[in-house]
């Protein structure tokens, strides 16, 4: 059988891109790893932070936190905002957190209950649970979900309605004496 270049370089540019695709189709599929300028943020990470911020802020009748995008924000404030030991001390916090909910409810942070969760996280408030970097975790966390929340699109036009400053202006309003007031 022969072959000319053409069919070989054909058949030779279908396996390399099969080749190249193969890899993503048997991987794991789960979230891609957010790459920051000062680090990376894991799937597994992310899902704990927005488990966390959607534990402080939950989604009752209105929008929570992990509707408003409180992760994306925390990430975007830990890697721009904070040093180096900081984000350090935020991360293993964050890992501590993980700990400390295997040994208060025998199980992960992720696989426990919203009941659980939540008091966890107000025995890590009262400090109640051990740890500087569970307890700079837990008041990072909570402060960047709840900025995150009020600067969100969502509060600012329909909770908090923004106006921008000097805001409205009354030309012609009459003013009223005080009693006793010399005019």
């Amino acid at each position: 059988m022969t072959i000319n270049r053409r069919a070989a370089l054909r058949q030779l540019a279908i396996f390399s891109v099969g080749s190249a695709l193969l890899p993503s189709c048997l991987g794991s599929h789960s979230k891609p790893d957010w790459v920051l300028k000062n680090f990376t943020v894991t799937g597994d990470q992310q899902d704990m932070l927005n488990l966390v911020s959607s534990t402080l802020l939950p989604t009752t009748g209105t929008p929570g936190a992990a509707e408003t995008g409180a992760t994306a924000f925390i990430c975007k404030m830990l890697d721009d905002c904070m040093s180096g030991q900081d984000q350090q001390t935020f991360f293993k916090g964050l890992h501590q957190l993980d700990v400390a909910s295997t040994k208060a409810c025998g199980k992960r942070f992720a696989a426990a209950t919203p009941g659980e969760r939540e008091a966890l996280l107000t025995a890590i408030g009262e400090r109640k649970a051990a740890g500087h970097d569970l307890t700079f975790f837990y008041a990072t966390a909570r402060r960047l979900t709840i900025q995150a929340y009020t600067t969100s699109p969502y509060f600012l036009t329909k909770v908090q309605v923004y106006e921008l400053v000097p805001g409205r202006w009354h030309g012609c309003v009459p003013l009223k004496q005080q009693p006793g007031a010399a005019s």
